[in-house]
């Protein structure tokens, strides 16, 4: 399966469904074994997904890669040149560093590793606004690098940087984030835009990192009215994120009608993961993956960069990320209940140190949420007063 630093493009481009950026050496964004974040997981559901679409004639997807690091000129696109040169001297000195208040260290190959990952989004981007089919970059989504600095396990914003080459060549860019981190990086990198329409769900940032993102965010200058956050407590789940999703999304983008849109498919509001306090399902990622790909084909030409994001348990990000591959290539996905296979379980007990998941839909049951009809009245509410904007009714 060509996932490595050797792979080529294949040849069946045109009647493939996907591209899919790819380089092993994306795992050198490595912050070491104690760190919650590792490109590890992403990694795995590349393989995963290589076992459900292996390359073949026609192919269904298009691996793309090797991927060079981004050159400066790129990354100072978004990023101020001190704060590049800062972590350019960090990777080379190989001093143990932090390039933010302490959740970011630096290490050494910091500044190529980053860049590498940052050349993955351009490259994905390029890729769909040329083809018109979805791209894929699972190894991207780091949304809270900002221009001066690291954030939140991010070193430099690869969907700033990509949605930015959009804007450059004058397209609305409509950026949708699932993450249970709210993607401050991209919505105050762009908060006077009115090209780019940033829609954000995230668990609220009164009760998880980085406090931000509240309804009264909307954008200012030509930004006003394209800013819109919606909140969610801990332990909402499902029942919270697919009706606020079905009311919110078609609706703005059928009115806004982006050139390209960009998801970052943030994992970490699964109910499996070990830093935020949400309780996503598989079935709502696999449909907001289908939902997004509709409304994709329907206002944007089939023009969709997904990227990955957050997300720190291997075997919720593994999966979830590879499922939504499955669905961007049009393939028919594998039922909840279907054995993994067992050499990559193995693969998956070697990288992780852990005994992977036995099936596609394996997961925890979901905890009671205090989440109803009045509270999505209520946000719904607040974001109509804020945006000037009427939504659906709840169906």
């Amino acid at each position: 399966m060509p996932v490595g630093p050797d792979t080529e493009p294949s040849g069946a481009g045109r009647r493939a469904a996907l591209s899919l950026v790819w380089d092993d050496r994306f795992r050198d964004y490595d912050f070491g074994p104690d760190h919650p974040f590792t490109e590890r997981s992403r990694a795995l559901a590349v393989r995963l997904l290589g076992t459900i679409a292996p390359p073949s004639e026609p192919a269904p997807i298009v691996w793309v890669g090797p991927i060079d690091p981004a050159a400066r000129p790129v990354l100072e696109s978004f990023h101020r040149k001190e704060y590049v040169t800062f972590v350019e001297a960090v990777a080379a000195t190989g001093e143990p560093t932090f390039l933010d208040a302490g959740d970011t260290p630096g290490f050494p190959g910091c500044f190529d590793a980053a860049a590498r990952i940052v050349a993955g989004a351009v490259r994905g981007l390029e890729l769909t606004i040329a083809e018109g089919r979805p791209a894929f970059h699972p190894a991207g989504g780091l949304h809270h690098a900002h221009p001066d600095r690291a954030s939140g396990f991010c070193i430099f914003n690869d969907v700033a940087i990509a949605v930015g080459r959009a804007v450059r060549e004058h397209r609305r860019v409509a950026y949708i984030d699932i993450d249970a981190h709210h993607g401050d990086g991209v919505m105050y990198g762009y908060y006077d835009s009115g090209r780019v329409l940033d829609i954000d769900f995230h668990q609220d940032g009164r009760t998880l990192f980085p406090g931000t993102g509240f309804p009264s965010e909307t954008g200012r200058g030509d930004g006003a009215g394209f800013k819109v956050n919606l909140p969610l407590p801990p332990s909402a789940g499902d029942e919270a994120l697919l009706p606020l999703f079905r009311r919110v999304v078609p609706t703005l983008l059928r009115s806004f009608r982006p050139e390209v849109i960009v998801l970052q498919h943030g994992v970490d509001g699964h109910v499996d993961d070990a830093l935020a306090r949400l309780q996503y399902t598989p079935a709502a990622y696999a449909e907001i993956d289908r939902t997004v790909l509709a409304l994709a084909r329907e206002v944007s030409g089939g023009r969709l960069l997904v990227t990955g994001g957050g997300g720190y348990r291997a075997k919720s990000v593994s999966r979830v990320l590879a499922r939504a591959g499955v669905i961007l290539a049009g393939i028919d996905g594998p039922p909840e209940d279907r054995p993994l296979p067992e050499a990559w379980r193995a693969e998956f007990f070697e990288d992780v140190g852990e005994t992977a998941p036995a099936t596609w839909g394996e997961s925890a049951t979901p905890r009671a949420s205090s989440w109803g009809p009045d509270q999505e009245a209520k946000l719904i509410a607040s974001l109509e007063d804020e945006l000037g904007q009427r939504f659906p009714s709840s169906s």
